[in-house]
């Protein structure tokens, strides 16, 4: 009798740590409800598939001009890159990539009638410009393509510039944007640069400048005259050395 009285004991006593060891155990596998959707949140569209379309540029619609080139124009680096049109009453002025100055303006002259294919755009002056896509003069076709690529870098060193401040170089608002050395010597500053340097730019001071001397590629028309354009990397005023990298 005491015997089945233990055993009974034993018995509830396993059956009660197997009902406690099972309570204390945390399920794993729920997984969390989805968060509550505020009214009148937009669902975010999905992530585009690899290999999907993509929007592009919008597609320009080429117009076609005649008329005679009445003359060539520079831009503020002193090379030709457009020039102005007599199209029956109106005198539209033509935009074009500036590694085909040479070829224009030796095979399309002054005087001469084109016929020119391209699209109207809006400047970096704000103003609306005619941009060459395309002319045909006297039964040549010159076309828009983008400048050849040497196969070996030019590599184009460091040179050291000296001069007098002759003058300022000003944008069309009249801000300063360089320095006009008296021995034709042009010296780009960046913005940051004049900003704090330019109480201390006077005419008629000599400063010394290093930098690099703008190259144009080929195929680009200079103006005639035009001075030597530096990107400085320094430049001395008054015994100072500053750094304008």
């Amino acid at each position: 009798m005491k015997s089945q009285i233990k055993k009974t004991a034993l018995t509830a006593g396993f059956a009660l740590m197997s009902i406690v060891a099972f309570a204390q155990v945390h399920p794993t596998d729920h997984v969390p409800a989805p968060p509550t959707r505020v009214p009148g949140e937009v669902t975010p569209p999905p992530a585009p598939q690899r290999g999907g379309l993509e929007r592009g540029p919008a597609l320009k619609v080429l117009t076609t001009l005649n008329g005679k080139v009445i003359a060539y124009q520079t831009n503020d680096r002193y090379i030709y890159n457009r020039f102005t049109l007599q199209n029956g009453n109106q005198v539209i002025t033509v935009r074009f990539p500036e590694q085909l100055g040479k070829q224009l303006m030796s095979t399309a002259a002054k005087g001469k009638s084109v016929t020119v294919k391209g699209f109207t755009d809006n400047g970096p002056d704000g103003i609306n410009v005619f941009q060459m896509a395309g002319l045909s003069v006297d039964g040549t076709q010159i076309a828009d393509t983008p400048p050849s690529v040497p196969s070996t870098p030019v590599s184009t060193p460091s040179g050291t510039f000296t001069g007098k401040i002759s003058d300022f170089k000003r944008d069309q608002g009249g801000a300063i944007r360089g320095l006009s050395l008296d021995n034709k010597v042009e010296i780009h500053l960046p913005p940051h640069a004049i900003e704090q340097l330019q109480s201390l730019l006077k005419t008629g001071d000599q400063i010394k400048v290093t930098g690099i001397k703008d190259t144009p590629p080929s195929g680009v028309a200079l103006e005639t005259g035009a001075p030597t354009i530096v990107h400085p990397e320094t430049i001395e005023i008054n015994g100072q050395t500053y750094l304008l990298r």
